[in-house]
């Protein structure tokens, strides 16, 4: 899923340069007609460029994380294992910080313990090298399993109402979960890991 939103943000880049370009281009085909009242004319072409980037910044660091948000409200959420994980590309966001994209080959393990292999494209903090084995929650929406997004381990722990859910994956899977959290973007390691750097 955040390849699909990194190629949109790519897609909204392009629209939102092409707009900028065509408004230049706009005001000096017709400075005669704007001349007299450059200053407000300025002013508010100045101010329209300023929306429209933080509507895309907004977007562009939001999407995954408005995702992650809904699909937690709605109860989309599963267990999965991470069996492996491969580099896929870098890529940059608005704020200009690079990221790492992989991909994991997971087994997604639905509500009623049904296992479903999947492959979901992540994008990672520059610090994630490798991609180690274990289990974290994902969303999950049936029919859509690889447009799947890891959830920080905090935002489960901090919603009561998972408490059977997770008691549930534990009493059937016995899983040894990886501490998912964000560090200029998503990190993943065994909390051995985690205790070691602290």
């Amino acid at each position: 899923m955040q390849l699909k939103l990194y190629k949109r943000s790519s897609l909204l880049l392009g629209i939102v340069i092409l707009l900028q370009l065509g408004g230049i281009i706009l005001l000096l085909t017709n400075r005669e007609k704007w001349l007299p009242y450059k200053i407000p004319v300025i002013l508010a072409f100045v101010l329209l460029l300023f929306l429209i980037n933080g509507i895309f910044s907004y977007y562009d660091l939001n999407a995954d994380k408005n995702l992650i948000r809904k699909a937690v409200s709605n109860g989309d959420v599963a267990l999965a294992k991470v069996k492996e994980g491969s580099f896929v590309r870098f890529g940059r966001d608005a704020r200009l910080k690079n990221h790492v994209f992989w991909k994991l080959d997971v087994e997604i393990y639905d509500n009623d313990i049904k296992k479903h292999d999947a492959q979901i494209i992540e994008k990672f903090s520059l610090h994630q090298t490798s991609i180690p084995k274990g289990f974290v929650y994902v969303t999950y929406e049936e029919g859509k399993k690889d447009d799947s997004l890891i959830i920080p381990n905090m935002i489960i722990a901090s919603i009561p109402e998972y408490k059977v859910l997770t008691d549930d994956y534990e009493k059937a899977l016995k899983p040894k979960y990886l501490n998912a959290y964000i560090n200029d973007g998503l990190i993943l390691e065994n909390y051995q890991d985690s205790l070691n750097r602290q």
